[in-house]
């Protein structure tokens, strides 16, 4: 098993919320588009993250974003009624998007690549 990007273990598997997966892609989506300007990118993709990540993602460059695309559908690893941890293909590789429930919406955490994707 990966650790926790987050440090919030899930507690039990659950069926997934497909809002959580149409969170993940939306935000992928608008993250992996690295000619944007700057402040154009982060006023994508910051709806999408919870408040603490939306302004770590003020720091970042998008031309440092690796990714250009989504290659391959949303697929859920693990759920909870609380948190959705979603892999999503992208051109540089498989993200690891975890999406927690903030009020009625979920809304990214965080995002990284998996060590292994292979489950």
């Amino acid at each position: 098993m990966l650790p926790d990007p987050d440090g919030v273990p899930p507690t039990r598997s659950t069926a997934a919320d497909p809002a959580a997966a149409a969170t993940a892609t939306r935000f992928v989506a608008r993250w992996a588009r690295p000619d944007l300007p700057a402040a154009q990118w982060r006023a994508d993709v910051r709806p999408y993250a919870v408040p603490a990540y939306a302004d770590l993602l003020d720091t970042v460059d998008p031309a440092n974003v690796p990714a250009t695309r989504i290659t391959t559908p949303a697929r859920v690893v693990t759920a909870t009624s609380e948190r959705v941890e979603v892999d999503v293909g992208t051109d540089a590789g498989v993200l690891r998007v975890v999406c927690v429930r903030h009020g009625q919406r979920w809304l990214v955490a965080t995002l990284g690549m998996p060590k292994d994707t292979s489950r």
